[in-house]
């Protein structure tokens, strides 16, 4: 691996019924934002023209979220609309550990010291859109940095080890270490 900096993949959905429901629901509102400014008196117009310009502003800012690893300093950077950076470093980190979303998706919690927000990495999913993990070679990767810049964190990097291993072995994802030990719903 080069000492660049290495893109967390996302977990997107697999389901091709999700991403048409996300289609329709983005046409729906676009419909009734251009009924309301087409149709409705100077007030509704005005709230209509700032639900668009506020929910253009959140897509935009969710598409435009990436996280990274930086291997060569040991950080994980957070980066919303290529401005916000948010770096953390991985000898800092006060918590570090996977845990349930409860929403069907195991999730890697990074949090800094001195902060009050952590970092999530998604690690596995098993919801509607498809059972999905991190491929087993993001996952090594991950794990080396933790043990590198953060080596008091051994069963992390056992747990992210032992699913790459599982995951390259051809098992299935609902059976995978991850999913058994953090989601109820896979047992």
């Amino acid at each position: 691996m080069s000492a660049e900096r290495i893109r967390v993949p996302a977990l997107l959905s697999s389901s091709v019924t999700m991403w048409l429901s996300v289609v329709a629901a983005g046409a729906g509102v676009v419909g009734v934002v251009a009924w309301a400014l087409l149709t409705q008196p100077l007030a509704n117009q005005v709230a209509a023209f700032v639900l668009a310009v506020v929910l253009v502003g959140l897509i935009g800012g969710l598409a435009t979220r990436r996280t990274w690893l930086d291997p060569s300093s040991g950080l994980l950077v957070r980066e919303v609309a290529f401005v916000w950076r948010r770096p953390l470093a991985w000898s800092d980190a006060t918590v570090l550990r996977p845990r349930d979303n409860h929403a069907g998706q195991v999730m890697l919690e990074v949090r800094g010291a001195g902060r009050r927000t952590s970092t999530y990495l998604p690690l596995l999913a098993v919801d509607a859109g498809g059972d999905r993990s991190q491929p087993p070679g993001f996952l090594r990767v991950l794990a080396d940095q933790i043990e590198v810049w953060a080596p008091s964190r051994g069963a992390v990097v056992k747990v992210l080890h032992a699913q790459a291993d599982h995951l390259e072995t051809g098992g299935a994802v609902r059976d995978s270490p991850l999913a058994r030990a953090y989601l109820a719903r896979a047992r």
